[in-house]
């Protein structure tokens, strides 16, 4: 059985001093990490969440909120953390965070190939609306998802 770390799980607002831990979660995941600076980038829309175990980070999302629309730019969890229900928290936060804000829908997008992440995604309650081609700078598609906020 995975194991669930949720009860000792604390989602908190993202300081830019968490900066160097998320940015070695993001290259653990991804072979084209975002920079510090991309990171640290905010707009009057922003919403960034980390996911703290025992006073370490072990998740990141980064997210929109653009009047009644939210959008999920990158959500990311440490390796040895992940099927532990960090991403799930982080985003039932966001939803949570999204829907008193006023959202309607929650969108991502998610390259068609990251087979884990779009049943992560679906197990959710995303749905598949469109396709992007070669969204991505190695040329893959991304799948277009959305929530509708209950």
């Amino acid at each position: 059985m995975k194991e669930d770390l949720t009860e000792k799980l604390e989602i908190v607002k993202y300081k830019n001093k968490y900066a160097e831990q998320v940015y070695f979660i993001l290259k653990e995941n991804f072979k084209n990490p975002w920079s510090i600076e991309t990171i640290n980038a905010s707009n009057p829309f922003s919403r960034k969440l980390v996911a703290l175990y025992e006073e370490k980070i072990v998740g990141f999302l980064s997210g929109e909120i653009i009047f009644d629309e939210g959008n999920i730019l990158m959500i990311s969890v440490k390796k040895e953390f992940q099927n532990k229900g960090v991403g799930r928290k982080l985003m039932n936060r966001f939803e949570k965070l999204a829907k008193k804000e006023g959202v309607k829908a929650i969108y991502l997008e998610v390259s068609e190939k990251n087979i884990n992440a779009i049943d992560f995604y679906k197990k959710l309650g995303f749905i598949p609306i469109g396709l992007r081609k070669k969204y991505y700078k190695n040329g893959e598609n991304a799948l277009l998802l959305k929530k509708e906020v209950k």
